[in-house]
């Protein structure tokens, strides 16, 4: 089984609503939206590798971000995935410069869970679910 190590990202705005990369026709695993981020490589930080991640989807330098959760699960058919997940607020779409994928749109967390994502995504939309129906 091949293991993967990445860090992503929920930018989050006042609604709480979540930000998501299109990947229709270009996703890997067949996934139609994902978070932004990215592979760890060699030697770097789940901290290190969400900002050079961001830095190249979105040109943007991300500061104001905190550590949500660690998961670890098994993606079809043979990759085992490690996701150090993060929190940020949502920069406005006039901060964001857009490199990867083919658009980016705020999404509820109702509308996530109907959307074509990876399984392995589901468990953390449940966890952002309950904490901001916490932090209400």
């Amino acid at each position: 089984m091949k293991q993967r190590t990445v860090a992503i990202i929920a930018f989050y705005d006042e609604q709480k609503r979540i930000l998501l990369q299109d990947r229709y026709g270009i996703a890997k695993s067949g996934e139609e939206w994902s978070f932004f981020g990215g592979g760890i490589e060699n030697g770097e930080t789940p901290e290190q590798a969400l900002k050079r991640e961001i830095k190249e989807e979105l040109n943007y330098d991300i500061v104001n971000y905190k550590f949500f959760k660690k998961y670890q699960r098994a993606l079809p058919p043979d990759y085992y995935v490690t996701s150090y997940f993060f929190l940020a607020p949502f920069p406005g779409f006039g901060k964001l410069e857009q490199h990867e994928g083919k658009g980016m749109k705020l999404f509820t967390l109702a509308e996530i869970k109907k959307l074509k994502i990876l399984p392995i995504d589901h468990p953390i939309i449940d966890e952002l679910d309950k904490f901001f129906a916490a932090k209400l």
